[in-house]
C-alpha cells in the first residue's frame, strides 16, 4: 500500500472521532479496497469514540467491524457465527440474514456463557456452540444492540468477537428487502 495511503488514513485517524468513520469507509470502498482489504491490514486504526456518556475514554479498534461484504462472504465460511441479537418478534417482521441464528440481546450472556452446555445449544441452534476463539459476528436493526453484546462476549472470555454496525437497516436497504 502506498505511503500516501498511510498518511491519509493516519490523517483521519488522528481526528479521534467517529465523524472519521465515514471517511474512511471511502477510502477503503474505492479502488483501494480491491487490492488491499480492509480485513487484511494489520494496520489498526482507533480513534476516540463521542459517545453520549461525556467524558468516555473507550476506544474503537476498527478490526472488531465488519462491513456488508464480509457478510455476504459468510456463508463461504461456516465456521464463523453470525448472531441476530434482535428479538423474534423483529424477525418476524423482516426476516434474517442468511446463515444467523437468534439469540436475543437479553439472553446472550446465559446462551453463551461458558457454563452453558454446548449439547443444549446445539439442541436449541443447530450449531456447535462457538468456543472462545470462534469469529463471532452480531447484528440487530441498527448496530447498537449488537455492539452490547460484542461488549458482553468480551467480558465472557471470547477474543474473537465483532460488530455487523450496519447491521439489518445496511442489509435490506443492499439487498432490497423491508426494513
Amino acid at each position: 500500500m502506498s505511503s500516501s495511503v498511510f498518511r491519509v488514513l493516519s490523517t483521519l485517524t488522528s481526528l479521534r472521532c467517529l465523524s472519521a468513520l465515514p471517511a474512511i469507509n471511502r477510502v477503503f470502498n474505492s479502488s483501494i479496497s480491491s487490492k488491499y482489504p480492509i480485513s487484511a491490514l494489520n494496520y489498526k486504526f482507533l480513534i476516540r469514540e463521542n459517545s453520549i456518556n461525556a467524558g468516555s475514554n473507550d476506544v474503537i479498534d476498527l478490526t472488531k467491524f465488519v462491513t456488508y461484504e464480509e457478510i455476504k462472504e459468510l456463508p463461504s465460511y461456516p465456521a464463523k457465527m453470525l448472531i441476530d441479537v434482535r428479538e423474534p418478534k423483529e424477525l418476524e417482521e423482516t426476516g434474517r440474514i442468511p446463515t444467523s441464528i437468534n439469540i436475543p440481546l437479553k439472553q446472550v450472556a446465559e446462551k453463551l456463557s461458558l457454563d452453558f452446555s454446548s449439547d443444549n445449544f446445539k439442541t436449541l441452534f443447530q450449531r456447535e456452540k462457538p468456543t472462545v476463539d470462534t469469529e463471532i459476528i452480531f447484528y440487530c436493526k441498527i448496530g447498537a444492540r449488537s455492539q452490547s453484546a460484542t461488549d458482553l462476549c468480551y467480558k465472557l472470555g471470547y477474543k474473537n468477537v465483532k460488530n455487523y454496525k450496519g447491521s439489518w437497516m445496511e442489509w435490506a436497504e443492499k439487498e432490497g428487502l423491508k426494513k
